[in-house]
């Protein structure tokens, strides 16, 4: 039986290193420049998905009971939808 102390040896890594490597002071910032392109892609985005539920929304107001049938709603579940806010089911900011 081979024993995993023997196979694997890493000389230069102790203890302390592991410290250091998982110690708050090795966290790297964000820059700015960063963050702001992140907003700016989120807030991209979150139009998009705006646009495009207000797309859905307009269409399926115009569908007549046999669209709706095909696609397996009700004029219920049509109002229903189209009952709900624009930036129902957006993504939370994190």
């Amino acid at each position: 039986m081979v024993n995993c102390n023997d196979t694997i040896r890493l000389s230069n890594v102790g203890i302390e290193d592991h410290e250091v490597a998982n110690s708050s002071a090795s966290e790297k910032s964000v820059p700015l420049r960063s963050a702001m392109v992140g907003a700016v892609i989120f807030c991209l985005e979150a139009l998009r998905r705006l646009q495009a539920n207000a797309r859905d929304r307009k269409v399926l107001q115009h569908l007549d009971d046999n669209a709706l049938k095909d696609v397996g709603m009700t004029r219920a579940d049509r109002d229903q939808e189209l009952s709900r806010t624009l930036w129902t089911g957006l993504p939370p900011r994190r």
